[in-house]
């Protein structure tokens, strides 16, 4: 009976042992589901984000060798859960697998940062504090100018976002458009016809000719130190 009872409680202590490495792994499962997951949405995010910009580019989304790096590492790790559980979750192997992802993401955000600083340069209209400040007190531009300055911040926040997304860029693509609007609008009583259609031009999505930058227009500009906010670029750049 005693041998018996011995061989049971040997049984059964194997069964408990079994269990818990069981627990132990669904718990070590768990967390690293977790990290995959957080690493996974952070590509997914700034993925969506290069895809906005690049259709906003002209460009076409790239892979890189450290996106081809991170899938091999991916089938790697998922041999090895399928060829020994406990051997791939002690192992070294997955610490590669999330480096290598981490590599890929962040190269993937840099190339979105340098993308999103391209595209704001080239699409935001020129803010000129010294401008907005002469034409403030007109009775006709004040509330254009109120208009202006609050879209100007606007837009100033959204391009602090190191990767925006794809709402955000929906955003600032309103936000300018709403900007162009206000400047096309702007009508000021203490200033010549010449000089209002040279901002309203300036300020536009296709810019002011040349034959508006006029002695009269560069005069104004360089009395306010506002002269330097502009450049001459050919057209369609």
């Amino acid at each position: 009976m005693i041998l018996e009872d011995a061989a049971q409680l040997e049984v059964l202590a194997a069964e408990v042992i079994v269990l818990r490495r069981s627990q132990q792994h669904g718990q070590s499962l768990a967390h690293r589901r977790q990290l995959v997951d957080a690493l996974l949405a952070r590509m997914r995010s700034a993925w969506a984000s290069d895809a906005a910009l690049s259709e906003r580019l002209g460009a076409a989304q790239q892979s890189s060798p450290l996106f081809e790096a991170a899938l091999a590492r991916i089938t790697e790790w998922r041999s090895s859960l399928e060829e020994d559980l406990g051997q791939a979750l002690t192992s070294g192997l997955f610490t590669g697998f999330q480096s290598s992802i981490d590599k890929a993401d962040s190269e993937l955000e840099r190339r979105v940062a340098a993308e999103w600083q391209r595209y704001t340069d080239q699409k935001t209209p020129e803010i000129s504090v010294e401008v907005l400040t002469a034409l403030e007190d007109d009775p006709r531009a004040g509330s254009t100018v109120v208009r202006i300055q609050h879209l100007s911040e606007a837009l100033r926040r959204l391009r602090t976002r190191t990767i925006p997304s794809p709402a955000e860029l929906d955003e600032f693509d309103k936000a300018v458009a709403q900007l162009r609007d206000a400047w096309s609008a702007l009508d000021v009583a203490s200033l010549s016809q010449e000089i209002v259609a040279f901002l309203r031009a300036a300020n536009s999505a296709q810019g002011a000719p040349l034959d508006l930058l006029t002695v009269q227009v560069r005069e104004w500009l360089k009395q306010r130190g506002a002269a330097s906010h502009y450049v001459i670029r050919p057209a369609g750049q």
